[in-house]
Parts: structure tokens; sequence; C-alpha cells
């Protein structure tokens, strides 16, 4: 986000402007910015396209920072790059200390211990300004927030901003010397070097954002052209003089532009892509057309208030709604909740400005060696704050998962057997712990086999003897996936001999030819892959197939993949099965599980007394339109449909707990409950 006060918001000089011309407007457009944020994150239904205030954050910060740059450069002929980042260490650095080590503080008091490595980790990266790569690799979704989100998480948009401040500058500076070099104007080359870096970044941002958008959406490259175009803004207003009509009509497109992302973006969105260039350039329109009645209006007196707090409103205002979605265990804060974490935000930022950003803003440490004596102080400071929790969390949780294992007074879902249920004792420990419980996946040791690649060679992911003389192959997305444990326990246990088991899953890819979309963009991949793999499944003649899938809501909820209609994902459905049909293939379907209320883990680390709390309605877990999969396989009545139902609910609820063992791990079964299902499903699918 940009990152001066309102009393270095000066224009680059000008001989026909007063030399330091204060802009109150760009503090009310600061105003502006970080009040779009605040409201999205609050409530994101209320502003869908919120996140843009990001983009108006940086085309502000590159106004004033390559502006500020640009006038030293006009002035002396290059750039001082130990002033440049004394400047920012002063000014950055102590405010975002102070918060990063409030926050670690209110994990350690108030979160669950299994949510800290998370936020440790991002932590650590966040005081290192690396945060928005560690968010790209680690496929973050920036959405909204909701329980769950990490408290450091808006971190990235600074980190951003400063390694797109460790390139400008030398950028500036080679400009300088090439001008040197040529005898002519420094200011025509540095406007040439930008223009070139943020073209090149906006097609890039273009070009990655179609391939990951969940990538592009935290990486320098795709954002450093929003950073740049604020820069050529501040080169376009020191030549360029417009009439009042002018900059009035541009004033008020400019703040059409924004508003209109605002409202009507979504994260639906292939973002930030050539979409991002309405709100950028709306606001570099709106820095461009100076002395309006818009500007005046942002320039009164509240609006530039909020400005100054601005960089510390941002700073706060995430990790107050995060923290208190974590104690209120709801996905969106209610009314109440939001005005108290408002008005927390707006205390905390007011008192961060006064007491913590002004004073070191202001004080020059003596010497610049002193300032950054100073800054390496905070980071090291941050980093050793967060990695202490960080590894300590780790240990507990490697000792817990240790020592989670099942006997007899865990029989998980023969507790719930509708023809001889078994008793479980009670006041046993929970397995697995719920602080491990969303780590407890299947392919143990097998990672690579949650995607399965065409790459692989046949014998890849394969279970029990070679010389077995039955095969099942499982296919699907990771709702299949979850059934491989029982599978492989029986191939390497008591069907030792028997039967082997291949898996061919896929995360987030159904077994079916009309693949998902994503805003409109096809998960072709998936599709593609289903056909290849088909064609394997074909050759290796299996004697069973067995296949389960996410419901077409759940999809729609969790990742944001959908279908025109449910007609299309029951077409593709039918066209599989009637090709294993055709191949002779004998075919199963298990039933899609009960979807959980919220996060069970984390509820059941609440409420480890009183574990009832956590189940979710038997209504609710099965509500929508049903599984499409069971659907298309009802047409086809050699397809054998196995539905674990009964030993997942009872009649009017579905236990987050059954039979001592932990029943969810997000939307999925754990590994553990899985285990437990292997009576049911080996009886169902007629493999004993």
């Amino acid at each position: 986000m940009a990152t001066m006060s309102a009393e270095r918001a000066a224009l680059a000089p000008d001989p026909q402007r007063p030399q330091h011309a204060l802009r109150g407007d760009i503090q009310g457009l600061r105003a502006l910015a970080v009040g779009i944020v605040l409201l999205y994150h609050l409530r994101p239904a209320w502003l869908p396209g919120g996140f843009v205030g990001v983009d108006v954050f940086f085309v502000i910060s590159g106004f004033l920072i390559i502006g500020t740059l640009t006038g030293e450069v006009r002035r002396s002929g290059t750039v001082s790059l130990r002033d440049f980042y004394a400047r920012r260490i002063r000014r950055l650095l102590p405010a975002a200390t102070v918060t990063l080590l409030a926050t670690v503080a209110a994990v350690v008091l108030l979160l669950p211990q299994s949510q800290w490595p998370k936020i440790m980790r991002e932590a650590v990266g966040s005081a290192l300004n690396a945060q928005n790569w560690l968010l790209a690799f680690l496929s973050n979704d920036y959405g909204h927030a909701t329980a769950g989100a990490s408290p450091v998480q808006h971190f990235w948009s600074l980190a951003v901003e400063e390694q797109f401040y460790l390139v400008i500058p030398l950028l500036l500076i080679a400009s300088a010397a090439l001008a040197r070099r040529f005898d002519s104007r420094a200011v025509r080359y540095a406007a040439v070097a930008i223009a070139v870096v943020t073209v090149a970044s906006f097609v890039f941002s273009v070009v990655y954002t179609r391939i990951d958008h969940g990538a592009a959406y935290f990486v320098t490259p795709t954002r450093m052209w929003e950073l740049g175009v604020g820069g050529l803004a501040a080169m376009v207003l020191h030549r360029v003089s417009l009439g009042r009509a002018a900059r009035e009509l541009l004033g008020w497109l400019g703040f059409a532009a924004v508003a209109f992302s605002a409202v009507y973006y979504t994260t639906d969105l292939q973002f930030p892509g050539w979409v991002a260039a309405v709100p950028v350039l709306g606001t570099a329109a709106m820095l461009i057309a100076t002395d309006t009645l818009l500007g005046r209006m942002l320039g009164m007196r509240p609006a530039r208030y909020l400005g100054d707090i601005s960089y510390s409103l941002y700073l706060w205002h995430w990790p107050v709604i995060v923290v208190l979605l974590e104690l209120s265990d709801n996905e969106q804060l209610s009314k109440k909740e939001m005005l108290v974490a408002a008005v927390l935000s707006l205390a905390f930022a007011a008192a961060s400005k006064r007491f913590v950003e002004d004073p070191f803003r202001r004080n020059r440490f003596g010497r610049r060696r002193g300032t950054y004596a100073f800054g390496a102080v905070l980071v090291v400071v941050s980093v050793v704050a967060a990695s202490v929790p960080w590894y300590t969390s780790v240990r507990t949780l490697d000792r817990l998962a240790g020592t989670s294992a099942l006997d007899a007074d865990h029989p998980g879902a023969m507790a719930l057997d509708p023809r001889d249920p078994v008793p479980a004792p009670a006041r046993v420990p929970l397995v697995p712990d719920p602080a491990i419980a969303n780590e407890d996946g299947p392919y143990r040791g097998r990672g690579d086999c949650h995607v399965y690649l065409l790459t692989f060679p046949d014998n890849a992911c394969s279970w029990g003897e070679a010389t077995a003389p039955k095969t099942v192959i499982l296919l699907g997305d990771s709702h299949a996936a979850q059934y491989s444990t029982p599978l492989i326990d029986f191939a390497e246990g008591h069907g030792r001999g028997q039967w082997k088991v291949r898996t061919m899953t896929r995360n987030g890819c159904p077994f079916t030819t009309v693949p998902p979309s994503e805003a409109g963009w096809p998960f072709t991949v998936c599709s593609d892959q289903n056909l290849a793999v088909l064609e394997r499944v074909k050759a290796a003649k299996p004697d069973l197939v067995v296949l389960s899938g996410m419901t077409r809501e759940a999809y729609q909820s969790d990742l944001k993949w959908t279908w025109a209609s449910r007609e299309e994902m029951l077409r593709g459905y039918r066209e599989m099965l009637g090709s294993l049909k055709a191949a002779n293939i004998p075919v199963a379907v298990v039933k899609d599980l009960p979807r959980p209320d919220g996060q069970v883990p984390r509820c059941l680390e609440r409420n480890r007394s009183d574990v009832a709390a956590c189940g979710t309605p038997r209504a609710e877990a099965f509500a929508g339109a049903g599984d499409p999969l069971v659907e298309a396989a009802a047409g086809f009545p050699s397809t054998k449909i196995v539905d674990l139902t009964p030993w997942y609910c009872r009649d009017e609820v579905c236990p987050a707990v059954v039979g001592n063992v932990v029943v969810y791990r997000n939307n999925h079964v754990t590994n553990m409950y899985s285990r437990t299902l292997a009576t049911p499903l080996l009886s169902q699918l007629g493999m004993i």
C-alpha cells in the first residue's frame, strides 16, 4: 500500500509550481482505498470488488515514490540509495514490526496451537518481505477473510512494494548514468525505462493470470506495472498542464472507474490481468487531475486524517478481523462484531500513527548507519519472535502425530454399525488429536499420488502383490482418494495375494468428460487427463473400478469451480460410465460424504469436553441437489452404489466424533476414520 504521509506527499519540482505543493487529495484517495479494503474484509458481500483498494494503494505509492526519485534525479543527476532506503526503514519498519509482534502474541494467547505453524511461517515471511512469494507458492486464496485465514496474510502487498523499490532506484541510477554518457536528460531515459518495465509487467500479468491466477495475484512481476503506472502519472503531471474542464472530467472518470471496480468486480475474475487496468488507470487519472472539486472533497479534514493513518489502519485491520473471526468460530462477523473490529482497528491505527510512525520517522538515529542497524534489529526480533512458537508448535504436533493410533478404544465408524455397533468407552483421548486432524490425509509417504500424472509409470501408485489375481482401480478427485487407505490396507493385509490396488486420483478433478470451469475458463487439463486415464484403465482390464467425487455444490463452495448446469455435470459422468460399461469393466460408485459444518478440528480444539457441539444436523450435511455421480450411475443397473451414510450419521445429526475418532478434516474424512470404514466399504464393494 502507499506509504508516505501527507507532509511528504509533494510533487516533483516544477518551475511553474510551488516547490512543495502538498496534495491533500492524495491523503483522501488513501482514505478511499483503505476504506474500500476495510469494508471488503469486514463483509465481502457488501463490496465484492473491494480488493481493488490494494491496487489503488500501489498506484499512489508508485506516483509518490517514483515522483520523488525522479525529482532527485532532476536536482542531483542521480539517486542516493543510502538515503532512500534509510527513509523506507524509518517510515515502514517500526509500525510493521509492532503489528507483527502484537499479532504473534495474540495468536499464541488466543488461537489453537494447530494454527501456529502456518501463521508463524507467514509472520517470518512478512518480516523478511517475502510474504507474497510464500503465499504464491502455497497457492493461497486472498478472496476474503474467513475463519482460518492467516492474520498476517495482508503483508503480501507490502512485500510487493519493497521488492519493487529494490529495482526502481537502480533503474533510475542506470538511466542517469546512460544520460550522462550520451549528454542527454536523465529523466527522459528514466521515463523510457519505467515505461518498458510497466508494459512488460502488464503483458506478463495478463498471460500469467490466465495460467495461474491464484499465484498471479501475489507475485511481484504481475504487480509492478501498477506501481509503474503511478510513476508515469507523476512524470506526466510534471510535463502536461490540463485545463480546468479536462481535469474535472478526468478526475470524475477516474473515480467512476475505481467505484465500478469495487462494486462490480468479484473474486471469480481472472485478477489482476487486464481487468486490473480499470482501477489502476482510474487512480492514475485522479492523481493527474489536480485542483478539482473531487480533489477538494477528498482533501477534507476527516478524509485527510483517515489517509494519514491509512498505513497503520491497513496493518492492523486484518489481524483484528481474523482474530475476531477465530474467536467467534463463524465464517463471517456479525454486525456487532464488525463494529467492534472497525473501532479496534481505528484505535490501534491512531495509536500506531502517533506513538510509532511519527516518532520513528522523525528520528534520524544520528547517522544512516544507525538507521540500518535499527532496521536489522527490528527484522531479527520479528523473525525470532515468530520462529520460537513456530518451532515449539511443530514439535508438539509431531509428538501428537506419533502417539495417535487406532485400538479397541477407538472403533470409529463401527460404533455406528447398524447391525452390530461396537461400544466406545468414554473419556478416551480422541484420535487423531484435533490439533493435527487437518494433516491426517491419505497417501502417507506417497504424496505424489494426490495428483496422478500421465507421466507416471503404470505401477507408480500401486499397492499389494504385483502377482495378485485381482485388481481394483480407484478414480476421481480428493473425495475418492480418501477411500484409498482402507483399500490399500486390505491389499497389504487380509487381501494380500488376492487383490492389488491402483489409484489414479487427482485433486480437484472429477472423473468426467466435461471439465469444471473457473470464471468461465474450463479446467481442460482435467478432462484431457481423464480421457487418457480411461484408456489406461481399459488396457488394464481391472476386476473393479471404484469412483467417487465431490458434489457440484461442494465444488462451487470450496473451489469456486462450477459447470454450466447440473445436466452438464451429469452428462460428463454418464459418458465416462458408459465407456467403462462398453469395455465390460465392473464399476462401483461411492456416494459422497456428508458436508460438515465449518472447521471441525478447530471446533473440537475449543470444545474437547463437548464434542457434540461440533456435529452437523443431517439435513444440513446433505443439503443440495444430491450426488450427481450417484444419479448418473443409477442409469447403469450393473453399477454398484456404495452408501456409507449410516456409518457417518445418526438419524438427526452427523457427529464430528464417532467411536472416539475425529471424522472430518476440512471437507474430507480423516485418514484414521477412513480406516475404520473398511468393513462396510469392502463389504459393499464385494471384496470381502
